[in-house]
């Protein structure tokens, strides 16, 4: 990651992360993460936190929610303990996840009305 910010796996936060340039988590953090550039969570970080960035790419152990706008990724190595929800979410082979997954939209207006117009399972017997 050329630009942003770079947490070291020496590098313990606890509170909360905000800002708008990429962030690059190696280290551990505790609370939570708002941005809105995107997040890589590195093999050896360990993040303990409700998360929400542009685009998330989980490498190592998350605990806690995840929200994207766009897209979240989990890597083979990806250890995931909660909820994901983004319009395009992509898991590796290996990655390990539990919790629940809402591909609905991100955005607060209207989604309601949108979610009760259409059928939700009727996209996942699409992709079997």
């Amino acid at each position: 990651m050329p630009t942003g910010t770079f947490f070291g796996p020496n590098v313990v936060i606890e509170g909360t992360v905000t800002g708008s340039e990429p962030v690059f988590v190696e280290g551990t953090i505790r609370g939570k993460i708002n941005l809105s550039g995107d997040l890589r969570v590195g093999t050896q970080a360990r993040v303990e936190a409700t998360v929400h960035a542009k685009n998330v790419t989980v490498e190592g152990k998350l605990t806690g929610d995840i929200s994207a706008d766009d897209r979240v990724e989990l890597v083979t190595t990806a250890t995931v303990d909660g909820n994901i929800r983004a319009p395009k979410i992509v898991v590796a082979e290996g990655a390990r996840f539990r919790g629940n997954v809402d591909m609905g939209s991100t955005k607060p207006n209207g989604e309601r009305e949108q979610n009760h117009n259409h059928h939700g399972p009727a996209k996942q017997h699409r992709n079997p």
